[in-house]
């Protein structure tokens, strides 16, 4: 199995950063398509790319501002078990380290290198994002 590995570095406190993830009206504001549910653990909420790429997450653990785990419970292809691990710490120079994991790829399957460009992208965005506010 192989996992996609990324990290960001933001500028913007590791609480408004944490939330961008756990708030659903925050994770509309960066990530493409649609969102609703919610992001709490056991809970679930769906993500809508385009009308023919949809994903239901469930959340498995969240550590207020330092760690989420979640787990695909539905969505195309062999998306279905793939874990995502996402961490947050504090940079020496008052930015916000994130660590994201997607783990649970099969060597072979052809979506890796688009999901991995997809999230290099969606991080991108998160950081033009935040770093757009003033805090």
């Amino acid at each position: 199995m192989i996992t996609l590995k990324h990290a960001v570095k933001i500028a913007a406190p590791r609480d408004v950063v944490f939330r961008a993830f756990t708030e659903i009206a925050e994770l509309a504001n960066w990530h493409l398509g649609t969102i609703d549910g919610e992001v709490e653990a056991g809970k679930t909420f769906h993500l809508e790319r385009r009308p023919d790429l949809r994903f239901r997450w469930r959340t498995d653990r969240i550590d207020a501002g330092n760690k989420i785990v979640q787990t695909c419970v539905d969505g195309p292809g062999f998306s279905r078990g793939k874990t995502l691990t996402i961490d947050f710490s504090d940079e020496p120079d008052a930015r916000t380290l994130i660590q994201l994991n997607d783990s649970g790829w099969h060597e072979q399957d052809k979506h890796l290198p688009l999901c991995n460009t997809h999230w290099g992208e969606a991080l991108g965005r998160l950081r033009d994002y935040l770093e757009s506010k003033r805090f």
